[in-house]
């Protein structure tokens, strides 16, 4: 299950593999370096199929099946999802049930933009 202290730091290897498994839906948001401009969304779904300290990997189904996503290793952004339909607002597709959800946002920094 996971982590119940969001702020906790250490890794804790029994979380996260009571993730491996699970079917996630992911959304990473991207943000101008004012971090309120939203510069684009990206949302897939699959199943996670290894976690440990150096990430967490997603085998993605659905419109980017046969593609893989790797997460940072940071438990405490995932999250249990509540039964239902999702509908990814990135391309449309509607999910059953996931088991987990996490989002992450991405912030723009102006200073490495610059040559």
């Amino acid at each position: 299950m996971p982590p119940a202290d969001p702020d906790e730091p250490q890794w804790n290897q029994d979380d996260a593999d009571w993730l491996v498994g699970k079917y996630v839906l992911v959304g990473v948001r991207y943000f101008a370096s004012d971090g309120i401009t939203e510069l684009r969304l990206e949302q897939c779904h699959g199943r996670i199929v290894a976690a440990d300290e150096s990430g967490i990997e997603i085998a993605c189904e659905g419109l980017k099946r046969g593609e893989k996503m790797w997460l940072p290793p940071h438990l405490p952004a995932f999250t249990l999802a509540d039964p239902g339909n999702y509908e990814l607002r990135s391309t449309g597709e509607i999910i059953k049930d996931p088991d987990v959800l996490t989002t992450w946002d991405i912030m723009h920094d102006q200073e490495s933009s610059k040559t």
